[in-house]
């Protein structure tokens, strides 16, 4: 019994190099190829926040040239530090992998927006979301 003991936790303690699969269970039916959301989770290295926010709001017509963005928010406080969201529409998912090929080809994006803050990420998650039928997205009105 102390063997079998030991194997297995030797074998829980390894180190595995697995891709981590996340899944969820949707309440609702779903939808295959209508409007969806891509929720971007970036998460910036250790006192890159800044940096990363001002290339964003030089560069991000770069970007919103090739799709719509919903939102984007930063953590302030509270949390994890050092982190930013996207959300960004897109028609279908037809319409997502038109923008990649698009933003493939854009040079001036990869240059002014892409690589400069690669190098300040850390880690990014994507998630595929949808809004509830209940929920209508409204604009706030344009600033002066």
């Amino acid at each position: 019994m102390l063997a079998f003991r030991r194997s297995l936790t030797r074998a829980l303690a390894a180190p595995t190099m697995a891709p981590q699969v996340c899944s969820s269970f949707a309440t609702g039916p779903r939808q295959y190829d209508g409007t969806f959301y891509e929720f971007r989770t970036y998460y910036l290295k250790p006192s890159k926040m800044n940096e990363f926010l001002e290339n964003v709001k030089k560069n991000i017509h770069l970007r919103t040239a090739h799709s719509e963005l919903v939102g984007c928010w930063s953590v302030e406080f509270g949390g994890r530090m050092n982190k930013v969201f996207h959300i960004w529409k897109y028609d279908n998912f037809a319409h997502r992998t038109e923008v990649q090929k698009a933003l493939a080809k854009d040079k001036e994006w990869q240059q002014q927006f892409l690589i400069p803050n690669l190098a300040l990420i850390d880690k990014q998650e994507s998630e595929i979301t949808y809004l509830v039928p209940w929920c209508k997205l409204v604009k706030p009105p344009k600033e002066v």
